[in-house]
């Protein structure tokens, strides 16, 4: 009898007795692990009560082993999610390793190209004798990021369009939830492109863009022509800035004579296919020499936006022997639609494929 109460006894303790609730730790290594900085961002979840602890991270290396060691003064850990106060960074202990990782690091503050891990351990107070409350490794192979480069409208171009469409490279590699922002100035005499991105009244300050591509928004007054204009496209994961692109500016003059009579309107072909996406109105100009025999261009349009969209019989292109300057007639009449992109597969009497990604605007009457 004196038995079974023992065991019923402790059997009610272990139900009264609170259980230790488990510190968790968000942390994403693929965008706050690419900078010393950004380290301190982890979050930090404390189910339980009030308690005064301090963090200790080692990020190691897989060949390197170890290139940093932070840790922060003491602080006070609140119930529910935490982030390290701004005084517990500053005042943190920091110290690099030894290999020619951990020197790159401690001299920019950014980690290069490596398999990382990135361990957090927190400790009661400033006491360090017993193990850590909680801890948690995040393991992550850092690609540094690709250079973002600005596509269309070109540098230093002169274009007619008064709401051009903007295109760029995207962030390679890849981030879940990245979005783009893109700042659009007017520059006025005697500014820097630089300048008057800081300093001047924004025409479009896009945010939450989820495609390297921007259509002109239809709410921003168009662009006037005769005035310069400078943009900038920047990567964002939540607020957090990953990249910008360099900075380019364009000038809005149209031609007098009408484009499609001018010899400049015909850009080469390798030209265009570079520049990634082309505003075709009406028609599609382009030039490249052919060395062989006269025949028939040999290509094929699909519509990118509405794959099921049907083009009707697109005209036949006669190509001769040198020069040529070809003109594709692209009309409504064609089954074409304003503002739908579109692409072109050329293959050329050499035999060599290219491709032209083009928007199309319905020609103004």
């Amino acid at each position: 009898m004196n038995g079974y109460r023992i065991l019923l006894t402790g059997l009610l303790l272990s139900v009264l007795m609170p259980l230790k609730a488990q510190i968790t730790f968000s942390f994403m290594p693929e965008i706050q692990g690419r900078t010393v900085e950004n380290i301190y961002k982890v979050r930090i979840g404390n189910p339980g009560n009030r308690q005064t602890v301090n963090l200790v991270i080692n990020v190691t290396e897989a060949k390197s082993g170890a290139v940093v060691s932070i840790r922060t003064a003491p602080f006070e850990l609140m119930p529910g999610m935490n982030t390290v106060p701004p005084g517990a960074v500053y005042n943190a202990a920091v110290s690099f390793g030894s290999s020619k990782v951990a020197t790159v690091v401690s001299q920019s503050g950014f980690f290069p190209e490596g398999d990382y891990d990135y361990c957090f351990q927190l400790y009661e107070g400033g006491n360090h004798n017993g193990g850590p409350i909680d801890e948690q490794c995040f393991s992550y192979n850092l690609q540094p990021f690709s250079t973002m480069q600005l596509i269309q409208p070109y540098d230093a171009d002169k274009i007619c369009d008064k709401r051009p469409t903007f295109s760029w490279q995207p962030l390679i590699p890849a981030i879940n939830g990245l979005m783009y922002r893109l700042l659009l100035v007017e520059v006025r005499e005697g500014q820097q492109r630089a300048e008057a991105l800081r300093m001047n009244l924004a025409i479009i300050n896009q945010r939450q863009i989820p495609l390297p591509i921007l259509i002109y928004p239809s709410l921003a007054n168009q662009l006037e022509e005769g005035k310069k204009y400078a943009w900038q496209v920047s990567a964002y994961k939540n607020e957090l800035l990953l990249a910008e692109s360099e900075m380019w500016d364009f000038t809005v003059e149209c031609e007098k004579t009408p484009e499609e009579t001018k010899p400049g309107a015909f850009r080469n072909l390798e030209d265009l296919a570079k520049g990634n996406f082309y505003i075709a109105r009406g028609q599609i100009l382009f030039a490249f020499n052919n060395s062989y025999a006269e025949t028939k261009l040999q290509y094929t349009i699909t519509c990118l936006t509405k794959q099921d969209q049907q083009l009707k019989k697109l005209p036949e292109v006669k190509v001769s022997r040198g020069l040529n300057q070809v003109v594709i007639e692209v009309s409504g009449k064609n089954g074409f639609v304003d503002g739908n992109f579109y692409i072109m597969d050329v293959k050329l009497p050499s035999g060599e494929q290219r491709q032209l990604r083009f928007v199309y605007k319905q020609p103004e009457e």
